[in-house]
């Protein structure tokens, strides 16, 4: 595949559905089947849980879901958020270019936007992504408030996002952590990849968007790297493997758990991201597909001399 073969066009599931009656629904169910695959599947079962998506009641239940007064009003904020997805398609499209040019041998999924009710912000199948574009209508969104999101999470929830937000799960699952028993090592150094890869699939993109922190946030963490790595190391926890140990240093979250309330959630992840591009800088033999190949973390954090 070349460089050029990467023309994003998105499927705008979530204005034609919202358009139709129960009959007209009926009608079209058989080409959804086969345009949307197991997208439309997980859409109907998973996300909207609707049972199966050959169930005889399943119009009625769509019916029900686009004629709901809330949901109504989710539809139209989105239509006027985003009444067209140009600029989406341009900025996948960059994205997915660099993604055919490192990895020439993988497939590009078909895009589908979606209403989802806030049920998922992306919905993944072995071919496509379905977008829910509810969940990017921008951190001050009335709909936020209601909910009580977060709001570590509502800075992501914005245009700024969709992009790059698409790569990197399809990135994570395309490169899912193959380590048994995986240390807080192991899923630093993973997740720094994935995020290299987010570093060739938007060279000009922030840093703060590709892991999804505020400003102020990467600000912290550029400054702190040093003093962070040091706990780490004093602590002996590179090597741990107790599953609530790494989960302090990589989940998500307002803050790093074991750290101020000041720092960035994922400290760990973000320590990974400046190892990786540390081996990197030392690698020029080694490409992305190489790199994401390679499951000795061990290996990578010592050519890397990493030294915040």
């Amino acid at each position: 595949m070349s460089q050029t073969e990467a023309d994003i066009s998105i499927e705008r599931w979530d204005q034609e559905l919202f358009e139709l009656t129960p009959v007209s629904m009926r009608k079209h169910h058989p080409r959804w089947k086969q345009e949307y695959g197991n997208l439309y599947t997980r859409y109907i079962e998973d996300v909207l849980q609707m049972g199966s998506v050959d169930d005889s009641n399943l119009f009625a239940h769509l019916r029900a879901f686009t004629t709901d007064v809330t949901i109504a009003e989710v539809q139209a904020q989105t239509q006027e958020t985003y009444p067209v997805l140009d600029k989406l398609e341009e900025e996948l499209e960059g994205g997915w270019k660099h993604f055919v040019y490192h990895f020439p041998d993988k497939e590009i999924p078909a895009h589908t936007s979606l209403i989802t009710g806030f049920s998922a912000p992306l919905v993944l199948t072995e071919h496509g992504v379905g977008i829910s574009l509810e969940m990017y209508l921008g951190e001050d969104c009335l709909f936020y408030d209601y909910l009580q999101f977060p709001m570590y999470l509502r800075q992501r929830m914005n245009a700024d996002h969709l992009a790059p937000s698409v790569l990197k799960a399809w990135l994570e699952t395309e490169f899912a952590m193959e380590v048994e028993s995986p240390s807080l090592l192991d899923v630093m150094i993973h997740e720094g990849k994935v995020l290299y890869c987010m570093d060739a699939m938007f060279p000009t993109g922030h840093d703060s968007v590709k892991i999804g922190y505020s400003a102020k946030q990467l600000e912290w963490a550029k400054q702190h790297t040093e003093q962070v790595w040091a706990h780490l190391i004093d602590q002996e926890l590179l090597f741990s493997t107790d599953a609530a140990q790494i989960g302090k240093f990589t989940n998500d979250g307002p803050f790093t758990t074991d750290l101020v309330k000041e720092s960035p959630a994922r400290m760990g992840i973000y320590l990974g991201w400046q190892i990786v591009r540390a081996y990197m800088d030392r690698q020029p033999d080694i490409d992305l597909p190489k790199l994401m190949a390679t499951n000795d973390h061990q290996h990578i954090l010592n050519e890397s001399k990493f030294k915040p």
